[in-house]
Formats: structure tokens, sequence, C-alpha cells
């Protein structure tokens, strides 16, 4: 609760509440000398540096409320008693445990995950899986969790070290299905233009036309194509045109249809490798026939067969996939509505949670205003709430790594509030078990502070020589 407009103070504890011991005016030339040295992320007369729209009625503040001199020489002008904090915040809190307004009902997993993980669904489902037994990383949370780095927040281990053993292989199993040579009407592409640009004995079998492929176009070439897939009137057109100019010009129609989209320096990387495969299949596709690739292997990379052009065997943070999803990502939504199914479409392809490389599995996407999309490809710490801190070092000090965890990140239940990252809500009824009278420090500075980003102007002491 914010105070009202008041005049300012200078005292400190209870003299807070009984009135200014200098005037208005002399306070606030010694709080100008302070911050000759002092900064802060706000502004410096305004409470906790900040502007509250909801309290455009607050009154200017001074570093003399708080920070008083002259008590003696084991002082400290930094130390600041609980009357202090409620002189402005008039809501009466006794102490922590019975006064402190309740946390969220989610707190504190409010906000959506950059790195979807269900932690009830992992230890209570997967990790009991017998396939998964010499899998799992030891020592539960702190299997997974860099505990040697904790502070605010403790960051999970590189998806190689913890993931990697059960889902490494699941990735790779996920191609990139790019294009696909769709079901055609008739065969328009002369059997003499096959035949000059892929050499004797390319043209289409002689006899009356049937179309070698049954199926549709996938959804990211007719985005590219600016065509719709669902009928071969849509489409057939410009596919043809695709493949005559595919048969001589391998990669290059592609690139420059995407670039038609966005303008993009990894466009080219998109396309690595894929002129050896495209330039023969495409000449099978224009005279309607499969492609059969000679050979195979298991390397990642651009693989034509039959009347597919896939990326196969992709690995975790494959640059190929990656660029793709960035692409289509990075565009803003077109004007024209049939052009914004199409990209819809195709965003559905390569984001679906079981599609190529499963990226999205794992990986969320949010919406932006201009219809682009922002893809979380690492894992994004969340900021602290304004004013506010937590240190995860001195709890596991306490009780050691494992035991302080589920202390606090219990696995949800049926009955819970559901959280993204599938733990129980912590309660404050969970923090005042040790935070309490007579037990750990509960004042409103345990967890709270005043100022915004406090810095220094000018350097305090002189470098050693």
């Amino acid at each position: 609760m914010m105070p009202a407009a008041q005049p300012a103070s200078t005292g400190a504890g209870d003299a807070a509440a009984s009135g200014p011991a200098l005037t208005s005016q002399a306070a606030h030339r010694l709080s100008a000398a302070c911050t000759e040295c002092h900064s802060f992320g706000g502004k410096e007369q305004k409470a906790h540096n900040r502007v509250f729209e909801d309290h455009a009625d607050l009154a200017p503040t001074d570093c003399l409320m708080c920070h008083t001199e002259h008590k003696g020489s084991r002082s400290r002008i930094t130390t600041l008693t609980q009357a202090q904090c409620q002189s402005c915040h008039t809501r009466t809190i006794k102490d922590f445990a019975s006064g402190h307004p309740a946390f969220s009902a989610s707190f504190p997993y409010e906000h959506p995950q950059s790195i979807r993980f269900d932690h009830a669904s992992h230890f209570e489902k997967h990790f009991k899986e017998p396939s998964a037994a010499d899998k799992v990383p030891a020592g539960g949370c702190v299997g997974c969790h860099l505990v040697a780095e904790a502070g605010r927040t403790i960051r999970p281990a590189a998806f190689e070290t913890v993931c990697a053993g059960c889902h490494g292989e699941s990735i790779g199993n996920r191609d990139f299905v790019f294009f696909r040579w769709p079901e055609m009407e008739a065969n328009n592409i002369p059997a003499d233009d096959v035949t000059k640009a892929c050499g004797p004995n390319s043209g289409p079998e002689e006899g009356s036309f049937s179309a070698v492929g049954v199926d549709r176009p996938t959804a990211l070439s007719g985005f590219l194509l600016d065509a719709g897939t669902g009928n071969t009137a849509d489409y057939e057109k410009p596919m043809e045109e695709l493949s005559r100019s595919m048969m001589s010009e391998g990669a290059e129609p592609l690139i420059a249809k995407a670039r038609d989209h966005l303008s993009s320096a990894q466009i080219e990387r998109m396309f690595a490798g894929l002129d050896a495969e495209l330039r023969p299949a495409a000449c099978a596709w224009a005279a309607n026939k499969e492609y059969t690739r000679p050979g195979e292997t298991k390397l990642p990379g651009w693989r034509a067969d039959g009347l597919e052009l896939r990326y196969k065997n992709p690995s975790h943070a494959d640059p190929v996939i990656r660029g793709w999803i960035d692409f289509l990502a990075a565009i803003p939504s077109p004007p024209d509505v049939e052009a914004q199914g199409r990209l819809q479409r195709a965003r559905s392809e390569l984001l679906a949670t079981e599609g190529p490389g499963q990226c999205a599995k794992c990986h969320t996407v949010s919406g932006r205003e201009d219809g682009t999309l922002a893809v979380s490809w690492k894992v994004q710490l969340r900021s602290a709430a304004p004013l506010t801190r937590f240190d995860h070092r001195p709890h596991l000090d306490l009780l050691g790594p494992e035991k302080t965890c589920t202390s606090c990140h219990q696995l949800l239940e049926a009955s819970d509030t559901v959280t993204s990252a599938g733990l129980k809500p912590i309660a404050l009824a969970t923090c005042s078990q040790c935070h309490a009278a007579g037990q750990v420090r509960d004042d409103c500075r345990t967890c709270h502070f005043y100022h915004q980003e406090h810095a220094f102007k000018k350097r305090m002491v002189q470098d050693a020589k």
C-alpha cells in the first residue's frame, strides 16, 4: 500500500511519524549533496525511485527521511527499521507470518517458461519407465540444476548433459519435409525441355498421363510459391514453373522465393548443401517420375527421395531447422487474408510439437503485435519482481541442496493449481516455517529493498599504485 501526499520527514524510526526535524528546503539541499555521488535507476526524489501512475499524489522524498547521521560511531546510516517502512506503507504488518499479504495463487510460476519442462510428469511418469533407468540424471534436482551457480535462480545444465539421453534420438527421427511433388492434372512440361536440361533419356514416359504424385504440396512450399495447396488448380502452374527452374538452376529459384518474403543473411545457410540433391530430383519430377537417389547416409543433411525433399537426421540446435523457424517467425503478418493463412499453415507445420526436430515441444513461441513470433531458444531467467530479492545460496547452505529443494518445490498433485513448471505453488506459509519471530530474520528488508539500481557516480577510492 502506498502513502498519500504528506510533508517530507527527516527523522528515523518513530520520528518519521512525528514530523520533520529539518525544514523541507534544508533536507532537499542535504539530499542534493548525497546525489552528487549516488545514482539510481529512476528519479532520486520519487518513492523507490519510481513513478507510480496509480499514486500520483505521492509527496517527494529526501535522503534524510531514512538516512540520518550523528548516531554514534557504530551506527550505520543504511540500516532501516520496520517502523520506517511503515511510516509510508500504512498497512500494519506485525510480522511476516501473520501480516504479509498472501502470495499469488501460482507463485512463483506466474510467467510462462522459456523452455517447457513439466517436473511432475518427468518425475512421476517418464523417469519411472524401465527404458529411462540408465538415462535419468542422478541426484534428483541437483542432477539437472547447476547448484554451484545458485543465485536468485538456479540454471539447468545444458541439453547435452541432462536431456540428450532420452530426447536426442527422437529429435533425429523427426525429419523436415520441405518439399513434396504433388498430384498434377497433366504434365505440361515438354519432354524436349526436360531432355535439354537433364540429358538423354530423362524425359517422361510415352503414353497416357497418370500422375506419379497423389498428395498435396507441403504448406511451406505453398507459402514460398504464394499458392494454395488444397486444389491442383491453385498450385499446378507455380509448381511447373518452379520445376523448370530447378532443373537448371538448382536451389537458386527457392532462395529467390524465400528472399521475396524476407531479406535475411541466413537464407543461403537454410539451403546449404541442397544443390547436389535438387537438380536430379527436379529432373525426375518434371518428367512425372519418382527420384531414386544413389546410396544412403545417416549424416544430417538434405535428401531427395521418391517425391519428397527432406532435411534428414536433424540434431539438437540444428542450424538448418532453426534457420527455417527463425525465417518464418521474422515475417510480419501480411495484409492479405489468404497470405496470412498460408503463413500460418507453414508455421504450424514447423512448430507442431512433434514437428521437425521437435523444436516446439520444449521451446516456447509467443506472438508479437506485428504478427512476428519470438522463439525462446535458450533458458531465459526471469527477472525478480521490482524491489524484491531472493538468493538460493543461503537456503542451500542451511539444509543441503536435495532437502532444501523439495522443502519448497514440491511436485504438482491433481488438486493443486496448475503451473507451467509442474510444481506446486509456493505459499507464504512455506517461507514462514523458518522466517518467523524468534527464528530466521523476517523483517521487510530480508526480501525487499528501497532503491532501484543504486550505483556510484564517482570513484570512492583511487586505484592502488
